[in-house]
């Protein structure tokens, strides 16, 4: 068996004042070839073992989301060039220097781009506020709850990207997971909701961030925020300007 890991090692914390530019990691042309800051994992992760048909065998595999800063103004790494990003490339390591890669709108395969849009929408957390990085700080976009919820949305990411008979499971065909019951539990019944569905989530934007020789990576933006249900106080507001403007209008029948 051939054993492998993805490399987390600590990296050095990063710090940066407020950016003076208005723009994102997505901000550019597409493509876009700037420099990649990995930083390490953004909610924790979980260790897995993973293998394919093709005889691959990973062992040991720390599965969770990541986070980094991506320079798409190509001004330098700003504070508003964060942004979290999932692992699709098994066979390299991540680096935690300033590395040049390439974003890429959109991933190549229908099929996988239909199933991921369908994952982030059921799952992704805080799908309404749309972006990493907006009114001066790091917003909740992406923002996991615990590890064990990064790391079985990083399983499902793999299984979705990696199966080739779009089985979606993670006990068979091409593309097998194996760890702690809660993470393995959780992607599966994920990939479950996925598979069910059908056609291409709208608003979600699939982002490819691709190296020769290091690891390639998968990144999100929703352009169409959700609509929130409003406050109970602003139901009232909402139901007074409703009857008042009724009022009104029989006021104007009565009087006409």
């Amino acid at each position: 068996m051939k054993n492998s890991w993805i490399r987390c090692g600590i990296a050095a914390a990063l710090s940066f004042g407020a950016s003076a530019a208005l723009g994102n990691a997505f901000s550019g042309p597409n493509p876009d070839t700037q420099n990649l800051t990995w930083n390490g994992f953004s909610n924790g992760s979980v260790g897995v073992s993973v293998s394919s048909n093709s005889g691959a065998n990973f062992s040991g595999v720390n599965a969770g989301q990541f986070q980094g800063f991506f320079d798409g103004e190509g001004n330098g790494i700003s504070a508003d060039d964060f942004f979290r990003f999932f692992c699709i490339d098994l066979g390299e390591f991540v680096d935690g220097n300033p590395n040049p890669y390439t974003r890429s709108l959109g991933v190549p395969d229908a099929t996988n781009a239909a199933e991921l849009t369908r994952l982030f929408v059921l799952y992704y957390p805080n799908p309404a506020t749309g972006t990493y990085y907006a009114g001066g700080a790091q917003t909740n976009f992406g923002n996991f709850d615990n590890a064990n919820d990064s790391a079985a949305f990083q399983l499902a990411v793999w299984e979705i990207w990696f199966d080739t008979d779009d089985n979606l499971s993670l006990s068979g065909g091409s593309f097998r997971a194996t760890g702690p019951s809660a993470v393995i539990s959780e992607a599966q019944a994920e990939l479950n909701f996925v598979h069910a569905g059908s056609g291409t989530a709208a608003g979600w934007t699939l982002y490819e961030f691709t190296n020769q020789g290091k690891q390639d990576y998968l990144s999100v933006e929703h352009s169409g925020p959700l609509k929130t249900v409003p406050e109970p106080g602003t139901l009232i507001l909402l139901g007074v300007g409703a009857l008042a403007a009724w009022g009104t209008s029989k006021h104007h029948r009565k009087t006409a």
